[in-house]
């Protein structure tokens, strides 16, 4: 893989976790879940766009299990909640390791001055996403049972792992 394919690859994970977000926000009951998560969509949107311009070339492809990861919560949990721990403990984390990963160990292929710039400007906006998410979590709408939806999320916490993304998208 070359340092332009990984970066390409990494678009992907970046275009997952906003296509992922985006996608469940209109889906969730709670007001402020739904707020977060387009909130958070729209953070990590700007990030993947940036990259995406830079890139010079189309869109990537999502990285598809992010995207069918949030469907899967949406569908478990219609008020968001489940969706807000998954951006904030199971797929964020993923992709920050994933961007971290590509700037810190380069392997064969490493990243051009540019592609490690996007992936920590991807890596900041990501953050920013997780702490909108986790901020809209503790508010006083998300309910008293914190352990709605936890069956749920360790199900798909196993499927990544099984999946092989125990630690990360690459």
């Amino acid at each position: 893989m070359t340092g332009a394919e990984r970066e390409r690859a990494l678009l992907g994970v970046l275009d997952g976790l906003y296509r992922g977000l985006g996608e469940v926000a209109p889906r969730a009951g709670e007001d402020g879940a739904a707020v977060a998560l387009y909130e958070a969509a729209r953070m990590v949107g700007e990030a993947a766009l940036a990259w995406r311009e830079r890139l010079g070339d189309g869109p990537a492809a999502p990285l598809a299990v992010i995207v069918e990861t949030f469907e899967a919560a949406a569908g478990l949990d219609p008020s968001g909640r489940l969706s807000l721990a998954v951006a904030t403990s199971l797929v964020g984390p993923r992709v920050l390791v994933s961007l971290r990963d590509a700037r810190e160990e380069p392997g064969d292929a490493p990243l051009g001055e540019g592609g490690r710039v996007a992936s920590a400007v991807a890596s900041d906006a990501v953050v920013a996403a997780i702490w909108r998410c986790a901020r809209a979590a503790e508010s006083p709408e998300a309910g008293a049972d914190p352990l709605v939806g936890a069956d749920g999320f360790a199900a798909l916490a196993r499927r990544l792992d099984g999946d092989g993304y125990g630690e990360s998208f690459r």
